[in-house]
């Protein structure tokens, strides 16, 4: 048997064994401008299970969904995000830079992803800030637009993961930890859900074992979502899966190409 077919048998058997939660990254971000309302319901339409959101917050102190700090690469605005209100922003547009048939589109608040997506998706929270006010307009903002229960807090310090444990015991939490060493500190603070790089785990094997010992769910980034990505990913018996390109993953996942 020559590599391909090689590799087909294992991604397909991988299939069969497991069925990871797929979490699509900024939305549907391979086939529409990232963390825009056309990526978050195209996402929906291709299948994903979760989808994964950037929230930061506006000069005049409301919660809007941007990855980067700044506008340049994906508005036809410059300059630091937060220096401008949420009017300012939602002025912006948001999808032409990536082709003219998605000119137009507005960076969305997150008040209004979250009331999109009541009823119709689980939604994860990548916390680009820090602190007691955004915590607060983090949970306030779940607690008056969101379903608490379809909602994942992605947390980034043990500290912010114990603050949201205080302020939201039934949300369930995710940890984006900056290195393999944090796990056990981040298990202690409660979370839910651990995200581990794909690098980490092809580096450090036991890794995987460690965060289903401490019994919490598995969550590797992977981007293409081509077979070889699969394979690779599916060696790791993830629960979860976070990835750039949904369609070509779950072609993939199914032992196509």
């Amino acid at each position: 048997m020559n590599f391909a077919g090689c590799l087909f048998v294992c991604v397909a058997s991988l299939a069969q064994a497991a069925s990871p939660a797929i979490v699509a990254h900024r939305g549907a971000m391979h086939d529409t401008p990232e963390n825009t309302m056309a990526a978050f319901e195209r996402a929906v339409a291709l299948g994903a299970d979760i989808l994964e959101v950037d929230v930061r917050t506006s000069a005049d102190g409301h919660l809007f969904v941007l990855h980067d700090s700044t506008l340049n690469r994906t508005t036809d605005g410059e300059g630091p995000a937060s220096d401008l209100t949420l009017a300012e922003l939602q002025a912006l547009d948001a999808g032409g830079w990536f082709g003219e048939e998605f000119a137009g589109l507005r960076i969305p608040s997150l008040s209004e992803i979250l009331e999109w997506g009541s009823g119709r998706t689980e939604i994860l929270l990548d916390l680009k800030e820090s602190g007691a006010a955004y915590t607060d307009a983090v949970a306030e903002a779940i607690q008056e637009h969101g379903e608490p229960a379809s909602v994942i807090i992605g947390v980034r310090s043990p500290g912010q993961a114990r603050a949201f444990r205080e302020r939201l015991p039934e949300v369930r939490q995710l940890a984006f930890m900056r290195s393999p060493d944090d796990l056990e500190v981040f298990v202690d603070a409660g979370v839910d859900v651990i995200r581990l790089w794909l690098r980490w785990a092809e580096a450090d094997p036991a890794l995987p074992g460690r965060v289903r010992a401490a019994g919490r769910l598995l969550m590797v980034n992977g981007s293409t979502g081509k077979p070889e990505e699969a394979q690779a990913l599916m060696r790791h018996r993830p629960d979860w899966i976070l990835i750039d390109d949904v369609p070509r993953l779950k072609a993939s996942l199914a032992g196509g190409e």
